[in-house]
Formats: structure tokens, C-alpha cells, sequence
């Protein structure tokens, strides 16, 4: 009797609750566009709502929770374009949820908006293997644009932007070779996310077949002079044209000459490297990094920030140098085409006789393909003639500098002269 009692008490203190606990009303809807909706209501004596929310027809409720009694809006955003909703809200009128209203009377709204039109003037242009490029009409007072793509047929969207006005174009990477595409653009008409578009009719493309190119570096390697025994500049080129595999390990050595690596500290300046692509020059500062004793180094590439970006290792081997790397791999084996330079400022020094000096390279590719060369530089130790004495030969000759370009003679400046019965002569002229 007695437990019949208090459960009759209780169920009377809760319903009086209850029917204490107010409902908001005058229920409206503003400011409504594609994507969200602020819902409206009179105050209460609540100490906080919840809102319930969905598009008529269907199972399941969204909830905002907890909102504060001195609130009477609600903005409700990543709500589905072109739809009709419908929504409630309820008061609770004590901090642990006893004292509850009943759910509102009900609000209707529909997605839809005048103020943000898009452009439905879309096309694809610079179509290859792996990438195409975007291009739009500009939507008037727009503050942004957003892309989104996916392989025809498929129902994942990749995204791309913001892409800020009058900006109309971007660049759509990483594709499959040979595949057809979808894309579509939104347009935001300010900084918010509030004010955005439907989605555009779509454009496709179908990318291209990749074709590659023959593994065919180009090598140079050079030296600003050519005195034996002497320090001197030493220039390494290497370059690559589009589509050709990526270089995965390189090595370059000499039958003569030597790093001056007992000369070194570690983080003392030994030079500069450059490296040029299709869309980026990294300019990089060479520095001596760990030193083991006076034949092997690592040398240090940072970036203008001091970011470590790389590092190659010098020797003195074999009675010349070795200077040794390997690239990272980055995921794909093909190069859209690069030029690299490494210049070392006076950190080689010359044989100390004369003769030819020549530089080997080897490099494989990520896919296994070997290329090598050979550079053939004649150094000299005390050749020193006048201008007469060369010109009194019977022989034809034509005159090159050091990188191989026909010149005309210059006075204490080496040159190559390569006569008429095939030899060749470096020397240094004077008057």
C-alpha cells in the first residue's frame, strides 16, 4: 500500500511538473537557403530547449540539445538542398530534465534560395594522362568556387578549393590513365559557408593513354678551370624530359683528382644546388654534415628556410671521387621533366698531371634502366705558348671553350683547338 502510495505521488508531482513547463510557440522559419535555416520561437520561463528536426517523410530526427533559454533562434546548417523539413522545439524548465514541456506545435520550410545562382558554363582543357585542368564562367560578386570530381559511374566526390573569385580555373591531379571523369563547381557568394549554390550540370573527360619516354638523362660535368693541382669549381648537371622514369640512384666518379674533405667542419658552406621542375625552382644551400675522416662526407641540402631537404655523400676513392644519392621514391615512377645543377665551390682539387680527366656517370632509374656517360676534361700543368706559335702549323683549326662552344681566341683563357687531322690541344695563350 504504501510503495502503490508513492508511485501515485510521484506520477502527480510529475505530471504537475510538466503542465507547469510551457511550450514555446510562434513557431517560424527565416533566412532560409540551400544548406541551412534559422528556426524562430517566443521565450519561455525555460532554463534550456531542445529543437527536433527533419525532412517530411522521414524516419529519423536530427536534435539540437541544451540551447540557452535566452536564446530564440537556432541557425541549423548542412541541411539537404531543394527539401522540405519539418521542425519542433520543447522547453525543459529545471537543470535535471524533470520539468518538461510537450513538443511544439510543428514548422514547415524548404530548402531552396534566390541569392546564390552558379555557372553552368563549364569545360576541360590540357587533358593527359594524369591530370586536366578546370575552367568555369565567373559567377558576378562571388567570393569563392569549390570543385568536385570523381570517375564517371562512381559515387565518391573528391574535392578541390577554395578557389578564390575571379580565379576560374584549377588544376585536377592524380588521375588514371585512359578513365572518363565528372566534375561539377559551387559557388559561395561570401566568406561563410552559409550563402553557397547547388551544384553545377557536370562536364566529363576522359584522360589520355599513358605513353612513356625513353630513360635518357642529360649529363654535364664540368670544372672552371683546369690548372692540375689546383682547387676549382665543380659543376654537376643533370636533366630529364617529360614522361621519362624517375631517377632512383645516381653515382658519379673520376680517375683523378679529389674532395678537399679534410679541409671541412661540419655545417661549413660547400656550395649551392638548384633544382627546376614544371612548376617549382628549389634553391638549396650545401653543407658538410657528418665527416669521416678526410676520404667520406655527407653533404646537407637546406631549403631557404633551413629545412632539411636532402643529402648525398662525397668520397675520395680509387684514386678520384665518387659523389653518390638516391632519390626518394614519391609514388610515381615517371618525371613531368626537371633540370638539376650541384655546384661545389672550390672543394675539388685537380690532378697534379696533365692529361685527361674524365668523369663517369651511372644512374638507374626507379624501373631498373641503367644509362651511362662519360665526360672528358684535359688538364694541364705548365702549358703556357703564344699565339704564333699555334698559328704557324699547316693544319686547319677551329677554337672551343671548355663547355665545348666555337669561339674566337682569347688571351689567357684556356682553349680547345681541334685540328683539321683530328687531335685536339687545351692550352692557355698569352702575348
Amino acid at each position: 500500500m504504501k510503495q502503490l502510495l508513492l508511485t501515485l505521488l510521484f506520477i502527480t508531482f510529475y505530471n504537475t511538473s510538466k503542465t507547469q513547463c510551457i511550450e514555446p510557440i510562434n513557431l517560424y522559419s527565416s533566412n532560409i537557403n540551400y544548406y541551412n535555416a534559422e528556426l524562430n520561437w517566443n521565450s519561455t520561463s525555460a532554463h534550456h530547449y531542445r529543437i527536433r528536426y527533419k525532412i517530411i517523410g522521414g524516419t529519423s530526427w536530427s536534435f539540437q540539445n541544451n540551447l540557452d533559454s535566452a536564446l530564440t533562434s537556432k541557425l541549423i546548417t548542412n541541411l539537404t538542398p531543394l527539401s522540405n523539413y519539418i521542425w519542433q522545439i520543447k522547453a525543459y524548465c529545471d537543470t535535471i530534465n524533470m520539468s518538461v514541456s510537450n513538443w511544439s506545435i510543428t514548422d514547415t520550410f524548404t530548402t531552396n534560395t534566390n541569392l546564390c545562382p552558379n555557372t553552368n558554363t563549364l569545360y576541360t582543357t590540357n587533358i593527359n594522362y594524369n591530370n586536366a585542368t578546370a575552367n568555369w564562367d565567373t559567377v558576378s560578386n562571388a567570393n569563392r568556387y569549390k570543385i568536385h570530381y570523381r570517375i564517371l559511374g562512381t559515387t565518391n566526390w573528391l574535392n578541390l578549393g577554395p578557389i578564390y573569385n575571379p580565379s576560374n580555373s584549377i588544376l585536377i591531379p592524380l588521375l588514371q590513365q585512359n578513365t572518363s571523369y565528372e566534375w561539377q563547381v559551387l559557388t559561395y557568394k561570401d566568406s561563410t559557408s552559409l550563402l553557397g549554390s547547388l551544384w553545377s550540370v557536370s562536364d566529363t573527360f576522359t584522360t589520355t593513354t599513358f605513353v612513356a619516354s625513353p630513360f635518357n638523362p642529360i649529363i654535364t660535368n664540368s670544372i672552371d678551370n683546369t690548372i692540375c693541382n689546383t682547387a676549382t669549381n665543380l659543376s654537376l648537371f643533370v636533366s630529364q624530359g617529360q614522361n621519362e622514369p624517375d631517377i632512383g640512384t645516381s653515382t658519379i666518379t673520376s680517375d683523378g683528382g679529389y674532395f678537399n674533405i679534410q679541409s671541412l667542419s661540419m655545417g661549413d658552406s660547400v656550395g649551392y644546388a638548384i633544382m627546376n621542375t614544371s612548376t617549382q625552382t628549389i634553391e638549396t644551400t650545401l653543407r658538410a654534415g657528418i665527416i669521416a675522416g678526410q676520404n667520406y662526407a655527407i653533404i646537407n641540402s637546406y631549403d631557404s628556410t633551413g629545412s632539411l631537404i636532402g643529402f648525398f655523400a662525397i668520397e675520395n676513392v680509387n684514386g678520384g671521387i665518387k659523389v653518390s644519392s638516391t632519390s626518394p621514391n614519391d609514388g610515381n615512377n615517371y618525371t613531368s621533366g626537371f633540370t638539376s645543377e650541384v655546384h661545389f665551390n672550390n672543394l675539388f682539387v685537380n690532378p697534379n698531371i696533365d692529361g685527361p680527366l674524365n668523369f663517369y656517370t651511372d644512374i638507374q632509374s626507379e624501373l631498373s634502366d641503367q644509362f651511362n656517360d662519360t665526360t672528358t676534361i684535359m688538364i694541364l700543368c705548365a702549358t703556357s705558348v703564344s699565339e704564333n706559335s699555334l698559328t704557324e702549323s699547316n693544319l686547319d683549326f677551329e677554337i672551343y671553350d671548355i663547355l665545348g662552344r666555337k669561339t674566337n681566341w682569347k688571351e689567357n683563357t684556356l682553349l680547345i683547338y681541334k685540328y683539321s687531322n683530328g687531335e685536339a690541344r687545351k692550352v692557355i695563350t698569352t702575348k
